[in-house]
């Protein structure tokens, strides 16, 4: 019974959390759109078109931080080792 309430509610409140680039068209400033498409992206593009230079730094500093995590969280190399008969 637990499980079905629990897959009840994630399936109900799941999508609220949702969110994607499209939901940036929605921001009425354009440099809040522009900030919010960066930090979806990851790219200094979307920062470069920010008028406010405070926002844009503190997005380039966002891009930069995210683009980090993203080339040093390599996986370690695991050797598979086959086993022949």
């Amino acid at each position: 019974m637990n499980k079905l309430i629990f897959s009840i509610l994630m399936l109900c409140v799941s999508p609220l959390w949702a969110a994607d680039i499209s939901s940036c068209t929605l921001k009425k400033e354009e440099d809040q759109k522009n900030f919010c498409k960066a930090s979806f992206a990851g790219s200094g593009t979307f920062c470069d078109m920010i008028r406010n230079g405070e926002l844009k730094r503190e997005c380039t500093f966002m891009v930069i931080r995210i683009q980090r995590d993203n080339s040093y969280k390599v996986k370690p190399y695991t050797k598979e080792v086959v086993a022949t008969e």
